[in-house]
């Protein structure tokens, strides 16, 4: 692990309605030392979770109840104050071979099919976590 100061990690927002998924992908990311992350289960408090947050990074899942992905991202980017955080997606709505056939972006927006491994997800985050 790192030993950096958690200034220095980035800040990780996982946006599912299933807990178990965000609380082991939030273990597993903490793990590396390298991010701060914190858990949004219910898609009607996203928005607020990202504006108390402001995270580097919000990996959102499409399909919830209330509000889904889509609804969440339409919201954030036309948000003058958040529009600059970068999303990508993690869901079971598409296919590995889909995602490939696509470059792994469908929308405009990057796509990780579930489930993904603890590696898959860091090297996901890695390649789109911004400058």
């Amino acid at each position: 692990m790192s030993d950096s100061p958690d200034s220095a990690k980035k800040k990780i927002l996982l946006i599912d309605d299933e807990p178990f998924i965000t609380s082991l992908m939030a273990m597993n990311l903490e793990d590396t030392g390298r991010y701060e992350v914190r858990e949004q289960n219910d898609s009607l408090k996203a928005l607020d979770s990202i504006m108390d947050f402001v995270p580097d990074l919000v990996v959102l899942d499409v399909m919830m109840p209330d509000l889904d992905g889509a609804d969440i991202i339409y919201r954030l980017k036309n948000d003058s104050r958040l529009k600059h955080i970068a999303v990508v997606f993690h869901t079971a709505t598409v296919r590995e071979a889909e995602l490939h056939a696509h470059g792994g972006i469908i929308s405009g927006f990057p796509f990780l099919a579930k489930p993904a491994t603890t590696d898959q997800m860091i090297e996901f985050i890695e390649k789109h976590l911004p400058k």
